[in-house]
């Protein structure tokens, strides 16, 4: 009697356990948190040197989206 006692003492170990890890895994976010900007931008023209600036759309953080738009 003792054996039938311990084997279903083991199953039911066994099951706990395997019911515990096939649980579910949370599902990862797939959202970014990044927006098109508009930003001022510098660059060096390559045959001249001379320094242009003007507004460039680029991507970054949602939080530096403001008033500028790019036109």
């Amino acid at each position: 009697m003792i054996y039938v006692r311990d084997a279903i003492l083991t199953a039911t170990v066994l099951s706990l356990i395997y019911i515990l890890d096939n649980q579910p895994r949370p599902v990862k976010d797939a959202q970014t948190d990044y927006c098109i900007v508009s930003y001022y931008a510098a660059n060096k023209h390559p045959l001249t040197g001379e320094i242009l600036t003007g507004w460039a759309q680029g991507y970054g953080p949602c939080s530096e989206q403001d008033s500028y738009f790019h036109t």
